[in-house]
């Protein structure tokens, strides 16, 4: 079994936030890195800092939502590296916040086709390469919004709580393969966070005194590190699991 400072990762949305924190943390741990995203310059930018580090890796831009870029991003990876090991499907576009009677279809249709269909594109194209060195390691993100039911936020809660549908099927079918696949649910600093934050410091203020660490998570430091131990090979008997990853905040049964 490898262990990750020999493995190949792919990071979908490795321009910013948790998507970036991600890439950096398997970078400095030994992992090669290609990471994706729709533009060009934050991947190339994230992708200095990885070589900067000593690291290897790519920076491919890719819509997850296009299937067949996705197909050429994984064979690039490929021939790059040899194989794909690890898969962390973190991409996600999102819509305006809108009550159930007013989200539309348009909303609907951009948050489950960057998500969780995106997610499917790339989970498909990594598979047989997963499926022929019987091990692989597939790593989704979904959000607490889904699974409370955030209001406003049905475009995003719906698609995200498909994710870990798609995530607890695929681990049933492909566990067999040596194939793990999991959620990771964050409250983290995104660039989204912040910004909305600094327009609704009142709300933000407290709903961090709702937390039970009085804080969101750092990318690199707190959400990535979970991603890490995902991705290696201590985790080689975890799972169809979601992973909340906020300090607490949501104490599931």
């Amino acid at each position: 079994m490898k262990q990750l400072n020999e493995k190949v990762a792919i990071v979908t949305g490795g321009g910013q936030g948790i998507g970036r924190g991600i890439a950096l943390c398997l970078a400095k741990r030994g992992a090669k890195v290609v990471i994706t995203g729709r533009r060009q310059a934050p991947i190339d930018e994230t992708m200095k800092e990885i070589r900067k580090l000593g690291g290897e890796g790519l920076a491919l831009s890719c819509d997850s939502a296009d299937q067949a870029r996705v197909k050429e991003v994984v064979a690039e990876t490929v021939g790059a590296f040899g194989t794909v090991d690890v898969l962390v499907n973190n991409a996600q576009a999102t819509g305006p916040a809108a009550p159930v009677e007013e989200t539309t279809y348009e909303s609907m249709l951009l948050s489950w086709n960057s998500g969780c269909i995106g997610s499917l594109f790339f989970m498909q194209a990594c598979f047989p390469y997963m499926k022929e060195q019987n091990e692989g390691r597939i790593i989704n993100f979904a959000s607490a919004t889904g699974m409370f039911g955030i209001p406003g936020q049905l475009a995003y809660a719906s698609n995200k709580e498909a994710v870990r549908g798609l995530t607890k099927v695929a681990a049933s079918e492909w566990g067999k393969y040596g194939i793990c696949v999991n959620c990771v649910l964050p409250s983290a600093e995104s660039p989204a966070a912040v910004e909305w934050a600094k327009k609704f410091p009142d709300t933000y203020a407290a709903e961090m005194a709702k937390t039970n660490m009085g804080r969101m998570g750092n990318p690199e430091e707190d959400i990535a590190p979970i991603v890490a131990f995902l991705s290696g090979p201590d985790s080689r008997f975890v799972s169809g699991q979601s992973l909340m990853a906020d300090g607490g905040t949501s104490i599931c049964p």
